[in-house]
């Protein structure tokens, strides 16, 4: 099983954190993005994608502070 985590740290029109979590489980990967502090949570299945790509996306997320409960949308708008 292999687990990434990255962040987008508070900001002057957002003070709270967002974290996403990359893993792996038998090939298939997922996003788990959560509110620190909060009980907001999303997990949405990337599929078969690679790991670079999942970091990646993963990444993005993090750079656009997106909100959990989009992250499930944005993935199914890039057609993994």
């Amino acid at each position: 099983m292999y687990k990434a985590v990255f962040k987008a740290a508070n900001e002057l029109c957002r003070n709270y954190d967002i974290t996403y979590i990359v893993d792996e489980d038998n090939g298939t990967y997922f996003i788990e993005a959560f509110i620190e502090g909060t009980d907001i949570f999303e997990k949405a299945a990337l599929g078969n994608c690679g790991l670079d790509k999942a970091e990646k996306t993963a990444m993005l997320f993090a750079e656009k502070s997106v909100r959990p409960i989009h992250i499930e949308d944005i993935i199914s708008d890039l057609r993994f």
